[in-house]
């Protein structure tokens, strides 16, 4: 963590024997970069050979991998649990609104997209670029209650640490993907929307359990 600049850096990495390399991952995020015009997200991978351990290769990617991947999981998400969707809508506005939309589309084919940020100004860039990306309709929301009332999948991509989705918007056939809800702090979700759900699905409960959106909602009470 990096408080003083709202930043934190994750260094991730795994070994499968049999294989002749292991990579590490470098995986900052600078939350506050976008008020300077830079990403949030940022990162390169280093390949290490798993006989010699010297460095077969570095790929300065600036977390185009990362975001991909983390588009990608969003998407298997919608595939497996997400209804019929008609109309999507986004929480955020950033890099990951885009490419999460982008990737849910592939597998839960919808005609509507609706975008909520906090910034009306980027609100309104992201549905622009999305519209052009995707050909469909995308329009801004300035309310994310209605945004959510009216959709059959919402995907949330903000760090924020107040909950910017309410457990009273909930409504029979949402499914909620909410990217990076195990980031240390983040609250995106009101810890109650976690205990009304029908079901809750998590990569992997042992990381969520002390972090995130899972950990807010233990703190609060809401099992």
């Amino acid at each position: 963590d990096i408080p003083a600049v709202n930043g934190e850096v994750d260094v991730k990495t795994a070994y499968i024997p049999g294989f002749d390399g292991f990579a590490i991952k470098v995986s900052p995020g600078f939350f506050d970069n976008p008020a300077l015009g830079l990403p949030s997200l940022n990162g390169l991978m280093i390949l290490f050979s798993a006989k010699t351990g010297l460095v077969d290769a570095l790929l300065l990617d600036n977390g185009y991998l990362t975001d991909i991947r983390t588009a990608a999981a969003g998407a298997v998400a919608a595939r497996h649990l997400a209804p019929k969707v008609h109309t999507a809508g986004v929480i955020g506005t950033g890099v990951q609104a885009r490419l999460q939309v982008e990737a849910a589309r592939l597998v839960r084919p919808f005609e509507r997209v609706l975008v909520w940020g906090r910034d009306p100004a980027n609100a309104k860039t992201c549905a622009a670029d999305l519209a052009n990306k995707l050909g469909i309709e995308v329009r801004v929301e300035i309310d994310p209650a209605r945004l959510v009332s009216q959709s059959q999948l919402v995907i949330t991509t903000t760090p924020s640490r107040e909950p910017v989705l309410r457990a009273d918007w909930l409504h029979p056939g949402l499914h909620i993907t909410a990217m990076g809800s195990d980031q240390e702090g983040k609250n995106e979700i009101e810890p109650t929307a976690l205990a009304r759900a029908a079901l809750y699905v998590s990569d992997r409960v042992s990381q969520v359990e002390k972090l995130g959106e899972r950990a807010a909602a233990r703190r609060a009470g809401a099992r």
